[in-house]
Parts: C-alpha cells; sequence; structure tokens
C-alpha cells in the first residue's frame, strides 16, 4: 500500500481568474495494490494469496487466483462547493499480461473487456474480498491493441465523491465477469510505483469551482 502525502497527489493545470471558468486537476493515487480473489484460502493462504504491492496492477487470472486491483484517490485538492463535470481514470497499457508467480509476459492479442467498480468498504485489508458496488464503469481493448491509455469514464462516481454523497472507498478494477476465469491472464498495468512516473495511473477531473 502507498501512501502519498496529499500535497504531492494533485497538480492543478488550469486556474483561471474567473472563478466560473472551468479547471482541471490531476491525481495520482494515495494507496494501490492487486488483490486475489477467489483463491484457495487455505491452510497457507500467506503463501498462494498474497496481496501485491509492487510496480504492477493484476489483472485477470493465473492457476490458483485472480486478480482484481483498487486505487484511491484524494479530492482534497479541489474546493468544497465545486462541481464536477467530467472525470476520466487513466492507466497505461504496455501489451504486457498477468503470468504465473508475480511475473509478466507478453500479451497473446487478446480482446479485454474491463470494469470499474466502487468500492464499498474501507477495510480493504481486513476482508478476504472487498465488497464492490455492482454499477460498472467500462473500458476496452480491441485485439491486438497497441500501447495506449485505458480510459474509465467516472463522472458519476466522482462527483458523488466530491458532493459528499458517496463515501471515497476507492475503485476496483476487474475483467468482465465471462472473462475472468483461472489461467486466463489479463493485463498488468503500471502503478503509482512504477518507475516511469509519465505512465503511473492517475485520475483527471474537470470541475467549476462554484456550484
Amino acid at each position: 500500500m502507498r501512501l502519498v502525502a496529499v500535497l504531492f497527489a494533485a497538480l492543478i493545470f488550469a486556474v483561471p481568474a474567473n472563478a466560473g471558468e472551468l479547471h482541471v486537476a490531476v491525481f495520482s493515487p494515495v494507496e494501490d495494490v492487486s488483490l486475489p480473489f477467489f483463491c484457495d484460502w487455505g491452510y497457507d493462504w500467506d503463501e498462494r494469496c498474497y496481496r501485491d504491492d509492487s510496480a504492477r496492477l493484476a489483472l485477470g487470472g493465473e492457476p490458483g487466483k485472480v486478480w482484481r486491483s483498487a486505487l484511491r484517490f484524494s479530492l482534497g485538492p479541489i474546493p468544497a462547493g465545486a462541481t464536477v463535470v467530467t472525470a476520466e481514470l487513466s492507466l497505461w497499457y504496455d501489451r504486457t499480461c498477468v503470468g504465473p508467480r508475480k511475473t509478466g509476459r507478453s500479451c497473446d492479442g487478446s480482446a479485454f473487456e474491463l470494469e470499474a467498480h466502487r468500492i464499498l468498504t474501507p477495510r480493504w485489508f481486513a476482508e478476504r474480498e472487498v465488497e464492490i458496488d455492482p454499477e460498472a464503469y467500462p473500458a476496452s481493448l480491441d485485439s491486438f491493441a497497441p500501447p495506449r491509455w485505458l480510459t474509465w469514464d467516472v463522472t458519476e462516481l466522482v462527483a458523488g465523491w466530491q458532493a459528499g454523497d458517496l463515501p471515497n472507498y476507492g475503485l476496483l478494477l476487474e475483467l468482465a465477469a465471462d472473462q475472468e476465469a483461472y489461467e486466463l491472464p489479463g493485463p498488468l498495468l503500471p502503478s503509482s510505483s512504477f518507475a516511469d512516473p509519465a505512465l503511473r495511473p492517475r485520475l483527471t477531473v474537470w470541475y467549476l469551482p462554484q456550484g
């Protein structure tokens, strides 16, 4: 788990003199981690069902588990009363997919349907599998897609966080249900500790300072 100071978690790219004009802020995760699902939680679960806090966020299956990845962002720098106009979650895809035992391998050219879900609990590590809202925010990768940014439109969710209507417990990324299976690997995406900062996850929010 990564804890990043809020001071460095947001870069305000536009600060117009007129408070009615559109602003944009780009946030880095304050936490992100890969979590095992559908794992055989036996006596040696620490060995086989570990959480992976590495430079990559895993999606999809490998023998004995299916990976999903959680991210949390702080919206603290956005002023109270601001109205969220648009919000996009972006992660970099570089044709690296999940391999066995914490390794990566080249993707085989499969198409992927990916979903982001609101996490319903603050206790990421007190539960074996975190609970999520069934509402999905979709993104997709075509067959043999080149390296590119994967983008999810999460405007409705972030607007709820900002207004205080929804608790901000983060987002969970997963493959669509018909693609999640043991030994069917999905993308292995750069995390907030990836070597190249330009390719780390980000949440971009366009907002009006006064609602």
